[in-house]
């Protein structure tokens, strides 16, 4: 029998995003499998939008990685 791998669908590696001087995401880094159910929680004002505008392609990275699917998506529109 083999052992399972597992395909993260989401992959943040040392994410960064700045507005100016303000650091809204701060070197994240972050893996979550095909399939799995996920949530972010934190107060206002703490990245949770601004992380998945990333993952959406909304945005992008001032510093780091993004990956979907183990395809890298950092400087895709």
């Amino acid at each position: 029998m083999s052992t399972p791998t597992y395909q993260f669908a989401v992959v943040f590696e040392q994410v960064t995003r700045a507005f100016g001087e303000v650091k809204a995401v701060d070197a994240v880094d972050l893996k979550i499998r095909d399939g799995e159910f996920f949530t972010m929680l934190g107060p206002s004002g703490s990245g949770k939008t601004t992380c998945l505008r990333m993952i959406a392609g909304f945005d992008r990275p001032t510093a780091g990685k993004v990956f979907l699917h183990g395809a890298d998506v950092t400087a895709l529109p």
